[in-house]
């Protein structure tokens, strides 16, 4: 899950935001499955690109 400690450049509501997304996303896999771990670090990998690519918008000034 993401944190301040582990997270950086995003304020706690948007950490809030993916913690949620992950484990909504997470709770369709079975905890079972033995690469669940591996799953669910995909799957934060996934919503952590996302929101790099929705939260922070370079821009380019000439």
């Amino acid at each position: 899950m993401f944190t301040m400690e582990n997270t950086e450049g995003f304020d706690q509501k948007t950490l809030d935001k993916m913690n949620a997304e992950v484990k909504k996303i997470i709770s369709k896999h079975d905890p079972k499955n033995k690469n669940y771990k591996k799953i669910c670090e995909q799957i934060e990998d996934q919503v952590f690109d996302k929101y790099c690519s929705e939260v922070f918008r370079p821009s380019l000034k000439l």
